[in-house]
């Protein structure tokens, strides 16, 4: 590789200069208990990304540097945290973005309809799917 004219390097090659505008997240260990940005490195004190591990996405930063964390501080400075359950707010049928069981019609079945079309106020405590697949077994 060192005879390349543009060898691979370990990191990215960081050009940005306003914040959230790298293409790779990365993680921050000295300011509270830690976090991932895609910030550029001289916002935290950094020369470059030279020998940090580097994530695509700020959720693989934050499992792959701090999910020691108990707090779930790396998550919470996401611009959208992932939450425990997705929030409901389909109104048409077929519309919801996870599927769930539906126990008291028939035999059952698995749906993404809106929860009050089978009698149900929400789906907390139910098991979502990302499929109807998924639901079904």
């Amino acid at each position: 590789f060192s005879q390349m004219a543009n060898p691979p390097t370990q990191a990215p090659t960081v050009t940005a200069t306003e914040a959230g505008t790298l293409t790779v997240f990365y993680p921050v260990y000295g300011e509270g208990e830690g976090f991932c940005t895609n910030d550029p490195p001289a916002d935290h004190g950094l020369s470059s990304l030279n020998g940090i591990v580097t994530s695509a996405t700020n959720a693989e930063c934050c499992t792959k540097h701090f999910s020691w964390q108990k707090s779930g501080f790396c998550f919470s400075q996401m611009a959208n945290p992932p939450t425990q359950a997705p929030t409901v707010t389909a109104t048409e049928a077929g519309t919801m973005t996870v599927f769930y069981p539906v126990y008291n019609e028939g035999e059952g079945f698995c749906t993404n309809d809106p929860p009050a079309d089978h009698g149900l106020s929400s789906l907390d405590g139910i098991v979502t799917s990302a499929t109807n697949a998924e639901c079904c077994t």
